[in-house]
């Protein structure tokens, strides 16, 4: 162990961790952790080397730092991660890697990597396509391997906060989680910054960042990529939780799902701003969603360009750039939504859908958008989705992609929109809006 002044550093090698990839480290690594905790707080140094452990319990005032060349691998064995107290309501006991509950000033730093199981914790064979199953047939090698692959028992929340503040995240890579890739349940003063995580793209849930009724987030130069939304912001650890005072700008994202969501079910989501974003490669730009007694409010979203795509699959999202929806709900809604300055290549349209007007205040301006077909269109394509409301037949069968489908909407602004198909395309579909049951529709262009 080394001091300055009150802080202390303490290497895990010092506590008897082995970097031969093998050895199970968990003891010593939390041996670490508690050294630093009981002097007042200090760093927890992972030197280069593939250390293997399960799980370990973060505490107050202390920094994770690993360095170049340091691997911190997850354990492939459930055993090495047992429940830590709390309760997910979607994912049950919670079984994590790295975890804190009620702490303070807790950061994971350096230029190592992260390295989460998700190989053990899946059945790869077992293929969830989204198709009734006498239609699986008809899928081609290279659309099966866009679709689902089925979970079993694992680790639920490889790296998880709850009840906590002053998180940091910086500068490691992260890569192939099991489930939600880090969580931040109901904490405040969040920063995350440089930070790259990589999933793959066809397991479900495994999200990047989800923030859950937490609030004063800042999410900055991050690359993240995976099967599910990159970024989440909901409540869905706490339905009675707001998630609030959110800052994203700079990341490149790309997701089989969304690229951010905002809103889930009773989450309630307020005063976000998104901008400089990059989407790439993806199921979908943006969510915003509530359900009944869930609500969105007051979200600015600029400067983006987006290319999403239409994959095979039992995924949320065919393609579209935005979708803007409380369907189905008579006590949520989404109110006061600007986005502006946005570049867009995509498979199908913006989806803007309410409920007896519960989707109010919504301005599209300056967006460059082109729209193309897609080879899944003929088995995915033909249904509006807005799940987890129920879907809505599509116009594809009709040759018909609306470039805006709005219905059931109060104060609709578009400004300014360029609408084109691909160029090439060998049918062009119609791209003309569908624009239903909208008051107080207004059309500056």
């Amino acid at each position: 162990m080394t001091t300055t002044g009150s802080a202390a550093t303490v290497s895990i090698a010092d506590k008897g961790a082995l970097k031969d990839g093998k050895t199970i480290n968990t003891a010593a690594i939390q041996a670490a952790v508690n050294e630093c905790a009981a002097n007042g707080g200090g760093t927890v140094l992972v030197p280069a080397g593939v250390w293997v452990s399960g799980g370990i319990e973060l505490k107050s005032h202390v920094t994770l730092r690993l360095e170049p060349g340091a691997v911190l691998r997850g354990s492939s064995d459930l055993a090495d991660y047992p429940p830590n107290g709390f309760k997910h309501p979607e994912m049950g006991e919670t079984r994590s890697l790295l975890w804190a509950i009620g702490r303070s000033d807790v950061s994971i730093t350096g230029e190592g990597t992260i390295e989460l199981a998700d190989r053990p914790f899946f059945d790869w064979m077992l293929l969830r396509t989204g198709l009734p199953s006498d239609k699986d047939a008809l899928l081609q090698d290279w659309q099966k391997a866009q679709c689902v692959v089925t979970a079993l028992k694992r680790p639920t929340q490889p790296i998880f906060f709850h009840d906590c503040m002053h998180l940091r995240l910086e500068g490691v890579t992260i890569r192939n989680s099991p489930c939600w890739t880090v969580t931040f349940s109901c904490s405040s003063d969040i920063q995350v910054r440089g930070v790259r995580v990589e999933n793959n793209l066809q397991v479900p849930n495994n999200d990047g960042m989800h923030f859950s009724g937490s609030r004063n987030i800042v999410v900055s130069d991050c690359i993240i990529r995976g099967g599910d939304d990159s970024l989440a912001f909901t409540g869905i650890t706490n339905p009675d939780s707001v998630c609030e005072n959110i800052v994203v700008t700079n990341c490149v994202l790309t997701s089989r799902s969304a690229g951010v969501r905002l809103g889930h079910l009773s989450g309630k989501v307020r005063d976000v701003t998104l901008s400089n974003l990059v989407i790439k490669d993806s199921g979908r730009g943006f969510a915003i969603q509530a359900g009944d007694h869930g609500w969105v409010e007051n979200v600015e979203i600029s400067n983006v360009v987006i290319e999403t795509r239409m994959f095979a699959g039992a995924w949320w999202g065919k393609g579209e750039p935005f979708v803007i929806s409380a369907a189905h709900s008579d006590t949520g809604h989404i109110r006061g939504v600007s986005i502006s300055h946005v570049r867009a290549r995509a498979e199908s349209g913006i989806l803007i859908v309410g409920q007896n007007h519960n989707v109010e205040d919504i301005t599209l301006s300056d967006l460059n958008l082109e729209f193309g077909g897609s080879p899944n269109s003929p088995l995915y394509g033909q249904m509006f989705d807005l799940a987890p409301a129920p879907l809505r037949p599509s116009l594809l069968s009709e040759g018909r992609l609306p470039w805006l489908y709005a219905d059931d909407v109060s104060r609709l602004t578009l400004d300014n929109i360029v609408v084109r198909g691909r160029a090439g395309e060998e049918k062009p579909y119609v791209l003309d809006p569908v624009i239903e049951n909208v008051d107080g529709l207004r059309k500056l262009q």
